[in-house]
Parts: C-alpha cells; structure tokens; sequence
C-alpha cells in the first residue's frame, strides 16, 4: 500500500515559548511513528529539540517546524524571523550554553542555514543507519 504524498509531511506554527520544545519533540516523533520511519527517532528528536530551543530563545516569531520524509530519510526545518543566524560556540566543559548547534551537528547527516522570506530557516537531514 502506497503512502499519500501529504502523510510523509508534517508542518507545526509553534509559540515562541520555552515549553514548547518538549512538544516538538512529541509531534516529530508521532510523524516518525507514523511514517514508520523510528529508526531516526532520537536523532531527529535531539536535533528538533535543539533548533526549536534555538528558535525561541534567539529568534523571533512565529516559529514554524516542518519534517519531510524522503524514503529512508528525513529533512528538517525550523524558520523563524529572526535576523540573527546561528552561530557555532566553543563550550568549555563549565559552560551552562553553547553546545547546541555541535549536538546538530553530531545528530544530522547534514545541516544548514538558510534566508527566509522574513527570517531564516534551520534545516537538517537525517538518513536511516543503514542507507547511507
């Protein structure tokens, strides 16, 4: 049985609120869920965690996250309207902040940042083990 094309796309507006992080988490992993696709569920998770996280402490709102899943993988966005783009950090081992965009980094087969028609938009691949 085949797919439809709107099941393997998932778009969420999110508040710019702290709490919302957690529910991100929980709806990209209904998606994966559903797409049958669980096999990256903890690394999107972390890297929807990080970005939504991101978004709503440095950029501005609205905040939208959208997964896509491409067979065996998974692309991400997260746009928000921002002007400030994301910026790696050297984190000592006592810093409280800075390590969000190496944890991107170590959970996505790729990564980037891109303009958006009124902000940026963070996106990120995860590719099932296996099929890279």
């Amino acid at each position: 049985m085949k797919t439809p094309r709107r099941a393997l796309e998932a778009y969420w507006d999110l508040p710019a609120d702290p709490e919302v992080v957690g529910a991100a988490r929980r709806l990209a992993r209904e998606a994966l869920v559903t797409w049958g696709i669980s096999a990256v569920t903890e690394d999107v998770t972390m890297v929807v965690s990080e970005l939504v996280s991101n978004a709503v402490v440095h950029g501005r709102a609205p905040i939208t996250l959208s997964l896509h899943r491409h067979g065996r993988i998974v692309c991400g966005e997260v746009t928000d309207h921002g002007a400030v783009w994301p910026t790696p950090l050297l984190a000592g081992p006592e810093e409280e902040h800075g390590r969000g965009l190496a944890i991107v980094a170590a959970y996505a087969d790729r990564w980037g940042v891109e303009s958006a028609p009124q902000g940026k938009t963070v996106w990120f691949v995860c590719v099932e083990p296996g099929s890279r």
